[in-house]
């Protein structure tokens, strides 16, 4: 029998109902790579499985759609990277070769970021800060966005205790928008100030300011949560209008990120697998999820109930152009203008954390197959060489299909559709939830390829759980010719990798 060929996996747009499909989005340039078969089983081969492989290259493109918003609007400020996705040190060092800033939210991250090239007035410092976070951060003069208010008086005491170090900069990251003639739910959270507040912070910032240098308001909400930013927006813009009132000289507004990712290649294909989940937790036909699990939804006297526990993975618009909506939206408060054009004319600064978007195809997660069998209750499964926290797959359930490319020649019709467990010692070791239909059985020695994993996927929630691998992670660039060079992560050089420096 002869190989499948991956375009048929990566093109064929059919989708029958009984086998239904759900296509990853895939950036050329990595499906030219798993077109080099012989390379990606070295790969594997010589490294273990699993095998997590990041393209460096790709956030530039990424970067590039996010800054070219900024100058369609004439707007200044910063695009953070957020190294909390994704533990690369070959794409955070690549990221310091161009205009952004970096986003790091743990004293690590920040000892990381000055190793891999980022000058600290780059690098924006949130999350939760323990006092060597914290002190370090106002060593460095590293922008903090302050989350409450006690780290807001020690950030003041540290910069106090040595006086001849340069103000400290700060960010308030504010929270508890008031929605105004918006009906929305209040979103309860563990960071922020209560914009309640900001009277009695602007207060501390005005008694405070020889030391501190008040550089704005922030806000940060998760993916698709639209409805309350520009409430948001118009709340801050507000507070920085009255804090030049009365003698700071504010000059940012950071409006955070949760800008989405399109996973899914084709919205037909997604809305008809939904469908046919919806149709197989009714009983009209054979389970899709595993233990009839129905992935949040469930059956109650015959009707459907519930909702997805997974994210939506087909989107209209790819994250710049969900930031690009944000910015241009009409703000009541100011005269139906938009945010980008006040923050425009009044010469302010527009800082954001696009995060997972900033990383859309700029990593892959490879894994062997370690072999094939039918479960208790009939179920194919297919079990691989890596685990759940290998692809934080309780927390963030990747629904596309993986591309598998097939060695083991022998092989039979995948026609009932897989399962793909994981090698850990647990009943619940379950890399996906849900069944999906390749054309062949995967075998020992084949290799399952899931795509788009390195955002808060392929190293966010991985342990040594049971002893099992951590992947080892690979930096892939393609040359002009359409050929390959692999690089281990950490030794990745992207001055020499370019030719920038000749050797």
């Amino acid at each position: 029998m002869s190989d499948l060929c991956l375009a048929d996996q990566l093109l064929n747009t059919e989708n029958d109902r009984s086998r239904p499909k759900v296509r990853a989005a895939i950036h050329p340039s990595i499906s030219r790579f798993l077109a080099q078969k012989e390379l990606v089983f070295s790969l594997i081969d010589g490294l273990g499985s699993p095998l997590n492989i990041v393209f460096p290259q790709h956030i530039e493109e990424t970067i590039d759609r996010f800054d070219n918003v900024y100058r369609e609007r004439q707007l200044q400020g910063t695009i953070f990277y957020t190294s909390k996705p994704n533990k690369s040190h070959a794409l955070k060092k690549h990221a310091s070769t161009t205009k952004v800033g970096l986003d790091v939210s743990s004293e690590g991250e920040l000892k990381s970021a000055l190793s891999a090239g980022f000058h600290p007035e780059r690098i924006e410092a949130t999350g939760p800060k323990n006092v060597d976070y914290l002190s370090l951060c106002v060593q460095q003069n590293v922008l903090i966005n302050v989350d409450n208010f006690t780290e807001l008086k020690q950030i003041a005491a540290m910069r106090n205790y040595n006086p001849r170090a340069k103000k400290a900069r700060v960010l308030i990251r504010l929270d508890g928008f008031d929605p105004g003639r918006l009906k929305f739910t209040p979103q309860d959270s563990a960071f922020a100030i209560r914009v309640e507040e900001a009277p009695t912070v602007i207060e501390f910032l005005i008694e405070n300011k020889d030391c501190i240098d008040f550089h704005g308001f922030s806000f940060h909400f998760n993916a698709g949560d639209y409805i309350r930013r520009p409430t948001a927006i118009e709340t801050c813009l507000q507070l920085t209008f009255k804090c030049m009132e009365m003698g700071l000289t504010p000059r940012a507004l950071d409006i955070g990120g949760g800008y989405r990712i399109k996973y899914a290649a084709d919205q037909d294909e997604w809305n008809t697998y939904i469908e046919e989940l919806k149709s197989s937790v009714l009983g009209n036909r054979d389970s899709l999820t595993w233990n009839d699990s129905g992935l949040g939804f469930r059956r109650e006297d015959g009707l459907l109930k519930g909702a997805p526990n997974f994210m939506e993975h087909y989107h209209k618009n790819d994250g710049h152009e969900d930031f690009a909506s944000v910015v241009d939206a009409p703000l009541t408060a100011f005269d139906g203008y938009s945010a980008a054009r006040i923050i425009s004319e009044n010469m302010l600064e527009l800082h954001i954390e696009p995060g997972r978007a900033l990383l859309d195809q700029c990593g892959i997660t490879l894994a062997h197959v370690n072999l094939e069998k039918t479960s208790i209750l009939g179920q194919q499964l297919v079990v691989l060489d890596m685990n759940r926290t290998n692809l934080n797959s309780t927390q963030l359930k990747l629904m596309t299909d993986p591309v598998v490319l097939y060695r083991n020649p022998e092989r039979k019709p995948a026609d009932s559709g897989v399962m793909y467990v994981g090698n850990l010692c647990l009943t619940h070791d379950m890399i996906q939830y849900h069944k999906t239909f390749p054309e062949f059985v995967p075998q020992t020695g084949d290799l399952v390829c899931f795509i788009n994993t390195a955002a808060y996927q392929m190293d966010f929630a991985e342990t040594h759980v049971l002893e099992q691998r951590i992947a080892k992670k690979v930096a892939v660039v393609e040359s002009e010719n359409d050929s390959f060079r692999w690089f281990s992560d950490e030794l990745y050089n992207p001055f020499a990798i370019e030719g920038r420096i000749k050797p």
